[in-house]
């Protein structure tokens, strides 16, 4: 009666663990993967970016979208594209006082991103699994603009200039996802982005004898440098 019970226990034994690892057509069913919430091919990442400091002595607005293109290494490999807009703040509005007129600064910079994000182990429940992280490389073209006008020896001076430079810039960032498309994250990226501007300047009246000109710190622009932008972003 014992060996009868025990081959009873053991042939249940033998069926639940076959529900368990089998599938029908004889599969083995794998656990689930426990990795960070990478992003996978055929996939997007939708962000809206902002970078300032806290006197807004210089704002950049962005929107900057990656799609997963293919598994490569411990990772995704990804392309994108982005658009930067940057302004002069509260520095600008110091400038225009101190040359008794308003001066005004903008960036545009429009560019290609290739990215790369990185599937790292992560244990179920532990909040690596809502985190993705990447690393960074971009380039474009900047088009730098600004404008003055106030006025000079008691006549009316309006100016402004515009520039075209290379920008590009390698960086690293990351998203936590809040919930399973919505996420938050910073970015930080070290860029060069430099050029000269092009001067168009007006006199009025037309007929004065004002010379004006920008004098040689004003006739180049630049926006190189470190910086971290925080964003909030959607996968799709």
């Amino acid at each position: 009666m014992r060996a009868l019970a025990f081959a009873v226990m053991l042939a249940g034994g033998v069926v639940s663990a076959q529900a368990v690892s089998s599938e029908p057509g004889g599969g083995v069913i794998e656990a689930p993967a426990e990795t960070t919430k990478v992003l996978g091919p055929m996939r997007a990442d939708a962000r809206f970016t902002v970078d300032t400091d806290i006197l807004l002595a210089y704002v950049n607005l962005g929107v900057n979208a990656d799609l997963g293109i293919v598994k490569l290494g411990p990772g995704v490999l990804a392309v994108g594209a982005g658009l930067d807009v940057g302004f002069c703040g509260t520095v600008c509005l110091l400038i225009g006082g101190l040359l008794n007129g308003s001066y005004g600064a903008r960036n545009f910079f429009p560019q290609a991103r290739l990215s790369y994000h990185l599937e790292l182990p992560a244990k179920s429940g532990n909040a690596l699994q809502k985190v993705d992280v990447y690393g960074v490389v971009f380039a474009g073209l900047v088009v730098s603009s600004m404008g003055f006008a106030g006025q000079y020896q008691g006549v009316m001076v309006s100016a402004t200039s515009t520039g075209v430079g290379p920008g590009v810039g390698l960086g690293a960032g990351g998203s936590y996802f809040f919930t399973e498309r919505v996420f938050v994250g910073a970015e930080a990226s070290l860029k060069y982005a430099a050029g000269r501007y092009n001067d168009v300047v007006t006199v009025t009246p037309p007929n004065s004898n004002v010379d004006f000109r920008w004098r040689d710190e004003y006739s180049g622009w630049s926006i190189s440098g470190l910086s971290v932008r925080l964003f909030l972003g959607f996968r799709i």
